[in-house]
């Protein structure tokens, strides 16, 4: 007899979906094909419906609505974005973790500001950081997964969700990612761990810990060539700006060349961060000429 449940896809190979039951259960369930008819793909993350019965095995009956969709990985329905940055080697790459804000407003996803190599707790770097990123972000963890510091907090912060890592390369994901997973791995052979060689297909895959977290088996990604925001999205996606902002003279202000600008009053008045509004500047005035390149 064929029983309906609901679950999320945390793998596909082949044509072949595990998806795993609201019961904590696996099923390995091939996709009907109206989703094929439809133009419809389904994802790991995907939440689902699916039947099963002993003598067909399981099928994916519908995909429910997404709340995100990510291209590298092709995942859905991601929870948190951990953006991770180095409290040491290398120099963090801030103009990369703002692009990645953006991204997550543009996607409705939580980010988490994750600053590791803080071996014995927060140091001079680390604080830098916070402080660049206060009112911009709600949560920012400082973390050795090195050495284990901070990393039974993030786990807890992650407990229940479905998470991806990004960032810039040597930061530390991979060395974070085996530590949240409790795996003892050098850098480098997650790959060999999930049965990936270098000269196979890679497939997003979700992988569950026992606290109800859904990791992406993918420590970085690339993400920001497709996301197209306009200039205009910007200004209102840079939460530290907005208390300020409705102080502007002009509605629509874009905090650069406007006179009577209450961003860039705040900007000199220490209440808005500095650097962190050098780079916007220079991230809008990169949207701006994209959008003049296109329209070429």
């Amino acid at each position: 007899m064929e029983s309906r449940k609901q679950g999320k896809i945390i793998k596909g190979v082949g044509g072949f979906y595990t998806v795993l039951g609201e019961d904590g259960k696996k099923c390995v369930c091939k996709a009907r094909g109206l989703f094929r008819k439809n133009g419809q793909t389904p994802l790991p993350g995907d939440n689902v419906e699916f039947s099963f019965n002993k003598k067909d095995g399981g099928y994916l009956i519908s995909i429910l609505p997404r709340e995100n969709e990510l291209i590298r990985p092709a995942v859905a329905n991601i929870d948190l974005l951990l953006i991770v940055v180095s409290a040491q080697e290398p120099l963090p790459d801030l103009e990369l973790a703002d692009k990645l804000l953006l991204y997550c407003a543009k996607q409705r996803i939580e980010p988490v500001l994750v600053i590791n190599k803080c071996d014995n707790g927060t140091n001079e770097s680390a604080a830098s950081i916070i402080g660049q990123y206060d009112g911009a972000v709600d949560k920012i963890v400082c973390v050795s997964a090195e050495t284990g510091y901070g990393m039974d907090a993030l786990r807890e912060l992650l407990m229940g969700r479905t998470i991806c890592l990004a960032g810039q390369s040597a930061v530390g994901k991979s060395s974070m990612l085996n530590t949240l997973l409790g795996l003892e791995l050098k850098t480098g052979e997650l790959s060999a761990k999930t049965e990936r060689g270098r000269h196979t297909t890679r497939h997003a895959e979700l992988i569950p810990m026992p606290n109800g977290t859904l990791i992406a088996d993918t420590p970085g990604f690339s993400m920001l060539e497709t996301v197209s925001v306009e200039p205009e999205e910007i200004p209102l996606m840079y939460r530290d700006f907005s208390e300020y902002s409705n102080g502007c003279r002009f509605v629509g202000c874009m905090h650069v060349s406007e006179p009577d600008c209450a961003v860039k009053e705040a900007v000199e008045n220490g209440n808005v961060n500095r650097e962190r509004y050098s780079r916007y500047v220079k991230i809008l005035n990169e949207a701006i000429e994209i959008r003049r390149h296109k329209y070429d």
